[in-house]
């Protein structure tokens, strides 16, 4: 495992997120066009009471990070939050998302959350096991939820009950 931090993020971080989070856009997310800074300073600067992006770094670069963030501002959703992880393909299988992911359900704890919900799309089988190591069961398929280039894409939905 290599060295590394899990901090908050900052709008210092906003120029480096976009080398981890753009080699996914189609195959990790359904999200087609490629993210600059500003896009990620608008994230961090919106982010809400109850709501958190956290960092993994080492000493030369941002390796990935996580967020969560409300589910829906309807307060009949008040105790469900939404986590998302992206990590540097060439420091997966290493704890780092591991970690993120623990800090980001322990704060999920610590602010009541009690149902958390990741959308994942179905042909992502090591995000669905990842998931499922923190106890996070599959609850459904969308099918055909999301088009890239030509391609429907069905999309896991996954929770994890904690509190």
């Amino acid at each position: 495992m290599s060295n590394f931090i899990i901090r908050k993020a900052n709008q210092k971080d906003a120029s480096l997120l976009p080398q981890v989070y753009n080699k996914y856009l189609g195959k990790a997310t359904m999200d087609t066009t490629p993210r600059q800074s500003d896009f990620f300073h608008k994230m961090i600067n919106k982010l809400e009471e109850r709501e958190i992006m956290l960092v993994a770094e080492n000493s030369v670069e941002i390796i990935g990070y996580g967020i969560l963030k409300k589910y829906s501002w309807k307060m009949g959703y008040h105790h469900t939050g939404e986590i998302s992880i992206f990590l540097n393909n060439k420091f997966t299988g290493q704890g780092i998302g591991y970690n993120v992911m623990q800090r980001l359900i322990e704060q999920a704890k610590k602010w009541k959350y009690h149902h958390l919900v990741s959308r994942i799309m179905a042909v992502n089988k090591g995000s669905i096991a990842f998931h499922e190591k923190f106890g996070y069961k599959m609850v459904g398929i969308q099918k055909q939820a999301g088009k890239v280039g030509n391609q429907w894409h069905d999309i896991a939905i996954m929770q994890l009950i904690i509190n």
